[in-house]
């Protein structure tokens, strides 16, 4: 594997790569510079859970611009609730030097993301995690136990 690199000096925007093989165009990747978030996206490592209160589901929570770009200097506080037959065990940010509670309904986020755990009881059903932050448009996933 072929790997160029160069000093590019930092301005906001966007850097575009086109690779080319004999002149024609086979693949293209943009960098964009992030904006403010305006928005938080949810996204979660299973969907269904077994009704056992034991099964988890981890929620990734990233908080994006307006062009879905996350922002990595983001630190927005996002509160969670959660409806259905399961509940938040824990919530981080991968911050080494943080000292909020992992057993609160509520995280900063570090750099542009934070993670809620659900866990499951012992009633078949659906679950929705919501999510909101001031200023932002909030998120919700559902989730399924059986």
């Amino acid at each position: 594997m072929y790997q160029a690199s160069w000093m590019v000096p930092y301005q906001a925007g966007e850097l575009k790569a086109i690779g080319y093989i004999g002149g024609k165009q086979v693949n293209s990747k943009i960098l964009r510079t992030a904006e403010e978030p305006t928005q938080i996206r949810l996204s979660a490592d299973r969907t269904e859970l077994k009704a056992n209160r034991e099964d988890l589901s981890y929620i990734t929570v990233e908080l994006l611009d307006k062009f879905g770009t996350r922002n990595p200097k983001a630190e927005n506080l996002v509160k969670f609730d959660i409806e259905g037959p399961g509940k938040i065990i824990g919530v981080g940010n991968a911050m080494p030097t943080s000292t909020e509670s992992y057993q609160l309904s509520q995280r900063k986020a570090w750099q542009g993301k934070c993670l809620v755990i659900i866990k499951s009881c012992d009633l078949p059903g659906s679950i929705t995690l919501n999510a909101k932050s001031q200023g932002l448009k909030s998120a919700r996933i559902f989730l399924k136990t059986e």
